[in-house]
């Protein structure tokens, strides 16, 4: 999520504006996902309307994490300290105050634990592997500067073959995964990093923008109606494609990523909505937060063309309202995060001497 710009270079809108579009598809897949949890009824065709619609949202929804990592494969992860640290402040302090919830309210000691030491105990899970991804990212960046074209090509080529095409067919027959994270890991995270870098410094088959949107929404809808299709044989709710490490999600955020990578505007509004993205993903996301909104919403009473509102209307209000959160936040503990974080500086510059 934390994508570097360039440089000093004003930054490109349509890239901040792809930030927030999927964490605006976070939020709706979170929504749909765990909010709604249309069940399957195979008494009804195709297990009925509403699962049908909430399969067809979802599946637009799913590219979000992928595309954050395209994004940050494109402009490269640098190595900033005081970026991280800040990161680190900023999902230490909403999840401490999650645990102190559930203490306090909910009296519940055992299930607050994970909130306590959130990256360690995977609580975020995008949030632990992004750190390792930061960590691995230097090397990343190394291999593909290094590498000749021509390997480069044929080392991603042969990893989606491995990692996305073997998933995919093991899904088709319900076989077990070869890397049973279902892409929520490292090796799904570099991959797409990878291919981020390649798009920055070799392009891509230039097509326009609408070719790219297109084949975006072509794709998922034929990805749905494959789901929907095997679901009716199996009879049972069929959603593997919809995981981020299926070829279908994985070259979805790819067209997704360059029909955006077509537009080139600046818009100061879109920049500064997008500097809170990783905080409306934390607060949001949480036993909490996504209890509350399935009870403020009404998430669970809403059928047929009204689980529209899940992904149009709720999640840019729960965007808005999380960035003013984060705001209040920042203007009331930066002085101090400051301070701190010019100490950790101060003691890791003396320590080297």
């Amino acid at each position: 999520m934390a994508a570097e710009s360039d440089g000093h270079k004003q930054r490109n809108s349509s890239f901040e504006l792809l930030r927030i579009l999927c964490m605006l598809f976070v939020i709706g897949g979170h929504l749909i996902g765990k909010g709604m949890q249309i069940p399957y009824d195979k008494m009804l065709a195709f297990g009925g309307q509403d699962y049908v619609f909430a399969r067809l949202l979802y599946s637009f929804c799913v590219v979000a994490v992928d595309t954050f990592i395209l994004i940050s494969g494109y402009f490269g992860i640098k190595s900033n300290w005081n970026k991280i640290v800040k990161i680190w402040f900023s999902v230490l302090f909403y999840s401490w105050l999650v645990a102190v919830y559930k203490i306090v309210v909910e009296k519940e000691l055992v299930s607050s634990l994970p909130y306590i030491l959130p990256i360690t105990s995977n609580e975020f899970w995008f949030l632990s592997c992004y750190f390792v991804l930061c960590a691995v990212a230097p090397l990343l960046n190394k291999l593909a500067e290094k590498l000749s074209r021509k390997d480069f090509v044929n080392i991603l080529l042969l990893c989606l073959v491995i990692i996305y095409g073997w998933a995919s067919f093991n899904y088709i027959l319900n076989f077990r995964q070869f890397i049973p994270d279902f892409g929520g890991g490292i090796i799904n995270f570099s991959i797409l990093y990878l291919i981020g870098r390649y798009i920055r410094l070799y392009g891509f088959t230039d097509y326009s923008s609408l070719f790219y949107l297109g084949v975006f929404v072509g794709n998922t809808i034929l990805m749905v109606c494959m789901e929907l299709l095997f679901s009716s044989i199996f009879h049972f709710g069929f959603t593997s494609f919809e995981n981020i490490n299926s070829i279908f999600v994985v070259s979805n955020a790819v067209f997704l990523f360059l029909f955006f990578k077509k537009l080139h505007f600046h818009n100061k509004y879109v920049n500064l909505l997008a500097v809170y993205c990783l905080s409306v993903y934390i607060i949001h996301c949480n036993d909490i937060g996504l209890n509350f909104l399935t009870d403020f919403f009404h998430l669970k009473n809403l059928h047929g063309f009204e689980i529209l509102w899940s992904v149009l209307f709720i999640p840019p209000v729960v965007y808005i309202v999380c960035s003013v959160f984060e705001w209040g936040r920042r203007s009331l503990f930066s002085k101090m995060e400051n301070m701190v974080l010019g100490a950790i500086v101060r003691r890791w510059k003396s320590d080297k001497i």
